[in-house]
C-alpha cells in the first residue's frame, strides 16, 4: 500500500462544532485495558506520570476511568502510519477514553459505561480469545436482543456502539520479534514464517469465536478500510499494549471511525447551545483544602461555577429548591492538566470557570454526601424545563433499583427486584410461574444479607456475587454502616446469610468502633463483617466463611478450588533462593490456597510442593488477576522453576470428585478442565494419578 501524509484540520471554528467523542474500553479482565490506556498517556508531555496498572491492587479495575487526549497528541502518533485510505480531515478537539472493569461483578458498569461512549475499543488477549466478559461486552455493544434462555437472535438489534476489536498481546506470541512502538501493519507483515504462522492461526481462531458471538466478519484494519462502513463487519488492530506496538494503528482506525460516525451518532456529538447539561457522577471523595467533591463525566452542553445541580439519591432526586440560599450550586470546578486520569490526577488539576462537554471534572458543590454514584446529573439552566429533567431521574432511579439482583429465601430463586416484586407480592395468586404463594416480597426481605458500598457499580458487584452463592439480600444501598444496618442482619435466622458487608465504606460515627471490635474478635460475633475496597476480597472472604461453614458440617477438611499461576518478574528479581522461598507469581485462572499443591504440567506427576503463605498480611487465597508472593519450602535451582514457568493448585482426588457440582466460575472450571487433563496424562504414563471425566 502506498503511504500518503495524513490531511488535518486544526480549525478551532470546525472542532467547535463538535464535542470530543467518548471511547469505551472495554474487555474481559487482565486482557490489557487499562495496560492499554497507561501507554496511551504516557505519549506526551509528562511521560509516566500516570501509571493507573500500578495502582490498581490485585490489577483489577473497580471503577470507570476518563482520559482526555487532545488531538495534537494522536495525530503526532500516527504522523509515520505507513499507510492511509484516502485524505480524511479530524474536526473534533480530542477523544476521551474511559476504562471500565472487566471482573465478572461489575457487568452493570461496563453496561453504563456502553452507554455513555460513543464508541469503543474490545481489548482482547489473542491467545486467550473470546472469554465471558468479552462476549458480554459484544452484547452490549452491538445493543443485541438477548432472549429468556441467554440466547442472540443476530436479526434483532436495536442499533448499538461502533468499536473496534484489539487483539492485545502479540508479543507474547512464540517467536515474535516486537519492536517498542511500531506500526502493527509493519510488525505483521515482517514477521518469521513460524511467528506469522502463530498469529495467524490465533487470529483466524478469534475471526471463528466472533462470527459466532457476534455474526459479523472480523477484518484485519488494512484489509477493512475499504469497506469501513460495512455493517457486517469490525475491524481488528492487533497490538501490544505492553511495548506500545500497534498504538498509532489503534489512534489512526478509532479516529477514523470518529470521523465516519453515522449521521445519527454524528448528531449526538454535536454541541447545542440551548440543551440541558448532564452527565454521569462517577466518585465521591472527600479532598483536603475542598471539602466534599464528585468526579463526573459530562456529556452534554456546558456547565459554569454557580451553575444549579440537580441530582439523584437513595431517596429520589434532590435540586431546584424553592429556597435558593439552600439550592445546590457547582462552587468550583477542576479538569485534570495533561493526560492525566481522573482516579489518579494527585495535585495535577487546572481551575475553570467554564467547561464544555465531553469532559471529566471535579465539582466541588456542597452538601452532596448523598449523591447516588453512577447516576446522571444535570445542570439546570433558569429557563430549563425542570420538571421534565425532574421525570428523567425519576426514571432512571427506578430503572437502577428495579435492575437490582434479589433473592428469594423460601424459593431460593434470583430475580431482578422489578420480577421479584411482580411475582411474589400477589398472595392471593395461588401458583405463578411455579412459584408458590408462600414466596413473599416481605418474607425474603426478613432474612438475608446486608450489603453497603461506596457506589452503585460496587453495590451492584456485590450483590452478583452473593445471588451466585444462593444468599438472599435483605438490604443494599449505596452509604456508610448505620445502627439500621446491624439491627436488620441480626433479625437474619441462619448463620450462613447472616453477612454484613462493606465494599469501600465503613460505618457511622455511631458503629465504627463496634465494627472495629468485630474485625478484632471475630469469633464473639453472632454474624459476619466482611469489608475491603476490592470486589475480588470481598469474594474471597465471603467464600472462606463458606468453607468454614461447610467444612464444620462435613468434617474438617480444607476445601480447595482449582487455579493456575505464571512466575514472573517484579521489579527485575525473580525470587530469593532462601528456604522457604518467596517468589511472585500471577494467578492465570481461577484461585490458589494456602496448603495447595502446585503440580508441574509436564505429565511426570511431580509437584513443585505446597504453598506455606500468600502475600504479606495473612491471606489464604489469592484469584485470577492477582500478583501475589507466595511462599513454599523449597531452595531454588535452574533446574526446578523458570521465569514464565507455569502451575497448577492441585484439587485432591477426593474433592475432584465432587467438582461437577461445585459451584465454580468460569476461570475456575478452564483451570480443572486443564488439571483433569493433566492427571489423565499422569495416569497414562505412570498409574497413580487420579482420572476421571468430568
Amino acid at each position: 500500500m502506498a503511504s500518503d501524509d495524513v490531511e488535518l484540520t486544526t480549525d478551532d471554528e470546525v472542532k467547535a462544532k463538535l464535542r470530543q467523542p467518548i471511547v469505551a474500553v472495554t474487555g474481559h479482565v487482565d486482557h490489557g485495558k487499562t495496560s492499554l490506556l497507561d501507554h496511551l498517556r504516557r505519549l506526551g508531555e509528562n511521560t509516566g506520570e500516570t501509571n493507573v496498572m500500578d495502582r490498581e491492587v490485585g490489577g483489577i479495575t473497580q471503577e470507570i476511568g476518563v482520559t482526555q487526549i487532545p488531538l495534537s497528541i494522536l495525530t503526532d502518533s500516527i504522523a509515520k502510519m505507513p499507510f492511509k485510505s484516502d485524505a480524511f480531515k479530524f474536526d473534533s478537539p480530542g477523544l476521551i477514553f474511559i476504562d471500565t472493569p472487566g471482573h465478572e461483578s461489575f457487568g452493570s458498569i461496563r453496561k453504563r459505561g456502553g452507554g455513555i461512549a460513543d464508541l469503543a475499543i474490545l481489548v482482547v488477549d489473542i491467545q486467550d480469545g473470546l472469554k465471558p466478559q468479552t462476549i458480554e461486552a459484544i452484547r452490549i455493544l452491538e445493543n443485541f436482543v438477548v432472549n429468556d434462555n441467554n440466547e442472540v437472535d443476530f436479526s434483532k438489534t436495536r442499533g448499538g456502539t461502533p468499536y473496534i476489536v484489539v487483539g492485545n498481546k502479540i508479543d507474547k506470541i512464540h517467536q515474535w520479534e516486537s519492536k517498542q512502538d511500531r506500526s502493527s501493519y509493519t510488525a505483521w507483515t515482517e514477521q518469521s514464517k513460524d511467528a506469522s504462522q502463530y498469529a495467524e492461526r490465533y487470529f483466524n481462531n478469534l475471526v471463528g469465536q466472533f462470527a459466532k458471538e457476534s455474526g459479523k466478519n472480523l477484518v484485519k484494519f488494512w484489509d477493512g478500510l475499504s469497506s469501513f462502513n460495512s455493517e457486517d463487519d469490525r475491524l481488528f488492530v492487533p497490538m501490544s499494549a505492553l511495548k506500545g506496538e500497534g498504538m498509532q494503528d489503534l489512534l489512526f482506525t478509532i479516529l477514523l471511525m470518529a470521523e465516519r460516525l453515522s449521521e445519527e451518532k454524528r448528531e449526538s456529538i454535536t454541541i447545542k447551545p440551548n440543551e440541558v447539561a448532564e452527565g454521569y457522577v462517577l466518585e465521591s471523595r472527600e479532598e483536603v483544602g475542598l471539602g466534599k467533591t464528585i468526579d463526573i463525566i459530562l456529556t452534554k452542553g456546558s456547565i459554569k461555577t454557580g451553575d444549579d445541580v440537580a441530582y439523584n439519591t437513595n431517596e429520589g432526586p434532590v435540586g431546584n429548591i424553592a429556597d435558593e440560599s439552600i439550592r445546590p450550586r457547582i462552587r468550583a470546578i477542576r479538569k485534570p492538566r495533561g493526560l492525566s486520569e481522573m482516579r489518579d490526577a494527585g495535585d495535577r488539576w487546572e481551575s475553570l470557570d467554564i467547561a464544555d462537554s465531553a469532559a471529566g471534572l471535579k465539582l466541588v458543590i456542597p452538601n452532596m454526601e448523598d449523591v447516588l454514584i453512577g447516576s446522571r446529573i444535570f445542570f439546570p439552566k433558569p429557563n430549563d424545563d425542570y420538571n421534565k429533567i425532574r421525570s428523567d431521574m425519576n426514571d432512571e432511579n427506578k430503572k437502577l433499583r428495579e435492575s437490582h439482583p434479589v433473592m428469594c429465601s423460601i424459593c431460593n430463586e434470583v430475580f431482578t427486584s422489578k420480577d421479584f416484586s411482580g411475582i411474589h407480592t400477589n398472595k392471593n395468586a395461588g401458583t405463578k410461574n411455579g412459584f408458590s404463594e408462600q414466596c413473599q416480597y416481605a418474607e425474603a426481605l426478613r432474612k438475608g444479607a446486608v450489603v453497603k458500598a461506596r457506589t452503585i457499580g460496587g453495590l451492584e458487584a456485590v450483590l452478583y456475587e452473593l445471588a451466585k452463592r444462593k444468599i438472599p439480600i435483605s438490604s443494599a444501598e449505596v452509604g456508610p454502616i448505620k445502627k439500621s444496618d446491624l439491627r436488620r442482619i441480626q433479625a437474619t435466622d441462619k448463620p450462613e446469610h447472616r453477612f454484613l458487608i462493606g465494599l469501600s465504606v465503613e460505618g457511622n460515627d455511631q458503629v465504627q468502633g463496634q465494627l472495629e471490635k468485630i474485625l478484632e474478635n471475630k469469633d464473639s460475633a453472632d454474624f459476619h463483617y466482611l469489608q475491603s475496597d476490592l470486589i475480588h476480597q470481598i469474594t474471597e472472604q465471603i467464600d472462606e466463611v463458606l468453607d468454614e461453614i461447610q467444612a464444620k458440617l462435613s468434617g474438617s477438611e480444607q476445601i480447595f478450588k482449582p487455579g493456575q499461576i505464571r512466575h514472573i518478574l517484579y521489579n527485575g528479581m525473580s525470587h530469593f533462593k532462601d528456604k522457604p522461598a518467596a517468589f511472585p507469581v500471577h494467578v492465570l485462572k481461577g484461585q490458589i490456597r494456602v496448603g495447595q499443591e502446585l503440580l508441574r504440567n509436564d505429565g511426570s506427576g511431580k509437584t513443585l510442593g505446597k504453598i506455606l503463605s500468600i502475600g504479606k498480611d495473612g491471606q489464604l487465597t489469592a484469584h485470577q488477576g492477582e500478583k501475589v508472593s507466595i511462599g513454599m519450602n523449597i531452595r531454588f535451582t535452574r533446574s526446578n522453576i523458570s521465569e514464565d514457568d507455569e502451575f497448577y493448585a492441585d484439587i485432591p482426588e477426593k474433592q475432584a470428585a465432587k467438582m461437577k457440582n461445585a459451584k465454580l466460575n468460569d476461570s475456575e472450571k478452564d483451570a480443572f478442565v486443564e488439571i483433569v487433563k493433566i492427571h489423565r496424562e499422569i495416569l497414562q504414563n505412570h498409574g497413580y494419578a487420579w482420572g476421571w471425566s468430568p
